[in-house]
């Protein structure tokens, strides 16, 4: 399929949710079996944390298409309630689901796994609000980036108001162009915050201030500067003469490997330690930029020209579509399920084996994936596009 067509599903995108989901997974459980403080390979596996840039750029990538589109001059129809009743779709029923889960066991386990259990903690995850207060339980640790997802939902459509006229030009040329300058001015302002945030002495706000949407602002306009060029692409536009742009977009081969090589590089100190003390001003910068590459380079190769072409062809098609759809509640689980192996195996903390925890995690997660995709999540989502007249968009799972 090219892409000066509007694909209704791109496969490449079905693969890249399923490795964000796989990276975050691979991270928890270097981190809870000590592998991640051990050498070179357990450093990759604990910034599998990256992940989390990934699912930003894709939400970002995917959500601001209308609003490009609009700005480049084409047709996109949007509505706030369709907006908004497509995105809780999305993210509440499962997410509430696997809240269930994780309050549930953690009754059941008492002790370290019971920690935070009390009617404050529930009340604010039920809000989605644990990114902001810091409150968490022990298997719901990754949660903390849909608080940062839903402050993007909601500042999103405000942003893009705001900036529209900033982005009006004679021509499609320029304003693509302004769009791409006004995501960077956005990416340098979320790596100065980002920054800035590891100099707040207090560790909460500190903590608030890095996982925010603002503090990721920098993921976020990496997603939407990926749009435009592709919106761009698709409509005939040329945002560049110079021939690096056009073989970028079309080698992601490439860009696969770069992303390889910048993951090998914030797998060392320069991005900070591997564990949970906190990281300088210039490793926290490093990260930043190191894990945002990365998830350019991944996107970028995801959307390639040809790539969903060869995908839809081959033999792996279906899969990637069923990755794709449990991805989210893989994300949602794999961290509850890592808790429960745990304690059924009574494995110590910082001290269990790694290779067979990955596995064992890794297989369990994606069968209640699989479970909360075609009991719960394809229902409610079928039920909340139908009678639109819009193209429904992708589902981005969360990190």
């Amino acid at each position: 399929m090219s892409t000066r067509h509007r694909p209704g599903r791109i496969l490449g995108l079905d693969l890249l949710r399923a490795v964000a989901a796989w990276l975050v997974l691979l991270s928890h459980v270097a981190f809870w079996t000590g592998a991640g403080a051990q050498g070179t390979l357990g450093g990759l596996a604990v910034r599998g944390e990256l992940g989390v840039a990934v699912f930003f750029a894709l939400s970002a990538f995917l959500l601001s298409a209308p609003f490009v589109r609009r700005g480049l001059g084409g047709a996109a129809h949007w509505s706030a309630r369709r907006y908004l009743t497509r995105r809780a779709a999305r993210i509440l029923p499962a997410y509430l689901l696997a809240l269930a889960a994780v309050v549930a066991v953690a009754a059941f386990l008492g002790g370290a796994a019971a920690s935070g259990l009390d009617v404050p903690t529930v009340l604010v995850h039920l809000v989605i609000g644990q990114g902001w207060t810091g409150r968490t339980f022990q298997s719901f640790t990754q949660s903390w980036s849909l608080t940062t997802e839903v402050t993007f939902y909601v500042l999103l459509p405000l942003i893009a108001a705001a900036a529209a006229p900033l982005t009006r030009a004679p021509s499609p040329v320029q304003r693509a162009r302004r769009m791409l300058l006004l995501c960077a001015l956005v990416a340098v302002g979320g790596l100065a915050l980002q920054t800035v945030s590891a100099l707040v002495a207090d560790p909460h706000w500190a903590g608030v201030l890095a996982t925010s949407a603002a503090g990721h602002a920098a993921w976020f306009a990496i997603g939407t500067a990926v749009t435009v060029l592709v919106e761009a692409d698709r409509a005939g536009i040329e945002v560049s003469s110079r021939p690096t742009l056009a073989v970028v977009r079309t080698s992601p081969g490439t860009l696969v490997l770069l992303a390889l090589v910048l993951w090998v590089v914030a797998s060392t100190p320069v991005a900070g330690p591997r564990g949970i003390d906190p990281s300088t001003a210039s490793e926290a910068l490093a990260a930043e930029l190191l894990y945002g590459a990365v998830a350019a380079c991944l996107l970028l190769a995801a959307t390639s020209r040809g790539l969903t072409d060869a995908l839809t062809s081959s033999p792996v098609a279906r899969g990637l579509r069923w990755l794709g759809d449990i991805s989210y509640a893989i994300f949602l689980w794999h961290v509850l399920v890592l808790q429960v192996v745990f304690a059924a195996l009574d494995l110590r903390l910082f001290a269990a084996p790694f290779a067979p925890t990955l596995l064992l995690v890794t297989i369990v997660s994606m069968g209640l994936g699989h479970l909360s995709w075609v009991l719960l999540e394809s229902p409610v989502l079928a039920r909340a596009h139908r009678g639109t007249d819009a193209p429904a968009p992708q589902p981005a799972p969360r990190g």
